[in-house]
């Protein structure tokens, strides 16, 4: 059975994350959230195989497959062999990929940090000291 304390601290993270996201959503750099997820974890992960990066985004094959030839006609990944299986190919981000997802990043630290300027410094303080247990349970660290 839960506990109706988590219960109800499950309920308004929910709705505060929702209304955190929808504003670092417009932070993008010109790039769907979609694609930016995409291409960020391709940063992270890559080189990587289309099915992988399909798992790791949690989508469909074919939905990751326009996805990555609309990052690649932007210019933003390269298609390179698999050197373990000639066959298959391998997506690699571009140095215009990583520009990207470093000013998506930093539009979205400014939308955080406009947003938490609202705050006193003791409010900041306990969001910053949440952070460690929210990383953990979203498995970041």
């Amino acid at each position: 059975m839960h506990n109706p304390a988590t219960t109800e601290t499950a309920a308004r993270l929910a709705i505060i994350v929702g209304r955190f996201n929808r504003r670092l959503r417009s932070a993008t750099g010109g790039l769907s959230h979609g694609l930016l997820s995409a291409l960020a974890s391709v940063t992270k992960h890559g080189p990587i195989r289309l099915a992988d990066l399909a798992q790791l985004e949690q989508i469909s094959a074919p939905s990751i497959t326009r996805m990555v030839a609309e990052l690649e006609t932007r210019g933003l990944v390269a298609r390179t062999t698999d050197p373990a299986d000639g066959r298959a190919a391998l997506i690699e981000v571009t140095r215009a990929g990583t520009d990207a997802v470093l000013l998506a990043r930093s539009a979205r630290a400014e939308v955080a940090s406009e947003l938490l300027m609202t705050l006193d410094g003791d409010e900041i303080a306990t969001i910053d000291a949440a952070l460690p247990a929210l990383e953990r349970m979203i498995g970041q660290v």
